[in-house]
């Protein structure tokens, strides 16, 4: 019974085991029955306190603690989500069957690229499954744990991404080449819907590309910051965050900053010539690094890639004739490539990451992952994309404003 709880709750087998010295002297307890007398320095005549005991103790201590947390968390005493610690070590992946020979001992791991890409770090106990945005750094520690898993033959990337940051982008192909570099398995994409911007710098990693009719691919390009500018205002109502501006004479506004451009973005001033020059050649150096990435894993020249492609987004067929993609087909073709390059023929199932059903202790000690939880997660995520608007540069296809609660961005009046 003790080795079925967690690691860090089990009773101790070292203290269960423990040998007590005992002494020769005895204290008479009622009806002149005698009880030893535990010594801790003296070593004559050691005995061993029994394991029932010691078991039986601990386990109602435990189940104590955890009624107790439970009745705390109900009435709001400490939260109901404790995430797991950054330096902990992610528990091992679970599989849930999706397609082929659910018999066979081979698996392929469909890993998804939905929505905008993040970079924040979420921690390891989140996966980021089915949340509607991708965090690059959870992607990675599950590479990392499907890396060693022996019954992973091989990755089936599925996007479905606008893009997102560059440093969340650049972290999953690295990951994805990390995973091909230590087990040599095949990793083919399948664009199911949209790769665009960020999308295409990671999905470039795969060994084929493959991409679902309709399907949009492109976008290699950097878009860096845009700035508002309120010309003349004399009114603010409810403040920048929370209302509208009217704009003709009138108010003045002071910063204190050190260094030049530190107050780059203040919509009471236009940007100089010199820091929109500073700034286009930040950007500049990032699509040199965007288009060498592409050119060099997709063998396409870097002059057709700034003169033809430019960052237009491209349906299939052209995205094809450029060589983005591979070819242009449905989910069932991608797998087919895969368990070819896997040299696996019909002997695998295809399998994705399984949402961990929490323990009975868990949700006692207020860990698992409830309601309340899940909104504290969609808060933080949707204050991620909020975060993500305000980056100097984003590989990103489309209005990046959208991302953000239409409160976020101050409403304009011109008279």
């Amino acid at each position: 019974m003790n080795a079925t709880l967690p690691a860090r709750l089990q009773c101790p087998t070292d203290l269960m085991q423990t040998h007590y010295p005992v002494s020769a002297h005895h204290d008479t307890i009622g009806m002149g029955r005698a009880a030893p007398y535990y010594s801790p320095i003296r070593r004559d005549r050691p005995r061993k306190i029994h394991h029932q005991v010691m078991t039986r103790l601990c386990h109602h201590t435990l189940t104590l603690l955890g009624v107790t947390a439970l009745s705390l968390t109900s009435l709001g005493c400490f939260p109901v989500f404790v995430p797991s610690k950054p330096d902990s070590p992610t528990e091992d992946l679970s599989f849930e069957y999706i397609d082929g020979d659910e018999a066979s001992d081979n698996y392929l791991l469909e890993l998804r690229i939905n929505g905008p890409i993040l970079h924040r770090d979420v921690g390891p106990g989140f996966l980021g499954v089915d949340s509607g945005v991708t965090y690059a750094y959870a992607f990675q520690r599950v590479l990392e744990k499907a890396a060693e898993d022996d019954r992973v033959a091989g990755i089936l990337l599925r996007l479905s991404t606008p893009g997102g940051t560059i440093v969340g982008s650049s972290v999953i192909y690295q990951a994805l080449e990390d995973y091909k570099a230590e087990t040599g398995n095949p990793i083919v994409a399948y664009v199911d819907g949209i790769s665009a911007s960020g999308g295409v710098w990671t999905m470039v990693a795969a060994d084929e590309i493959y991409a679902a009719p309709g399907s949009i691919v492109g976008s290699i390009g950097v878009i860096g910051p845009s700035f508002v500018y309120f010309d003349d205002p004399i009114a603010v109502d409810g403040g920048l965050l929370g209302g509208g501006v009217t704009t003709r004479n009138g108010i003045q506004q002071f910063i204190i900053s050190a260094g030049k451009g530190k107050d780059l973005g203040n919509p009471f001033r236009l940007p100089t010539e010199e820091e929109l020059q500073v700034l286009q050649r930040n950007i500049a150096n990032e699509y040199d690094n965007f288009v060498a990435h592409v050119a060099a894993t997709r063998e396409i020249p870097e002059a057709q890639i700034r003169d033809e492609m430019g960052a237009y987004i491209f349906d299939t067929e052209t995205a094809e004739a450029l060589g983005l993609i591979d070819g242009t087909d449905y989910q069932e073709a991608a797998i087919a490539a895969l368990a070819t390059r896997a040299e696996l023929d019909d002997d695998f199932q295809l399998v994705r990451v399984e949402r961990s059903t929490p323990s009975l202790l868990a949700v006692l000690l207020g860990q698992a992952p409830t309601a309340r939880a899940d909104e504290t997660l969609q808060a933080q995520i949707e204050q991620d994309l909020c975060d993500m608007t305000t980056q100097a540069m984003l590989v990103y296809y489309g209005n990046v404003s959208t991302l953000c609660p239409a409160w976020y961005f101050p409403q304009q009046q011109q008279l």
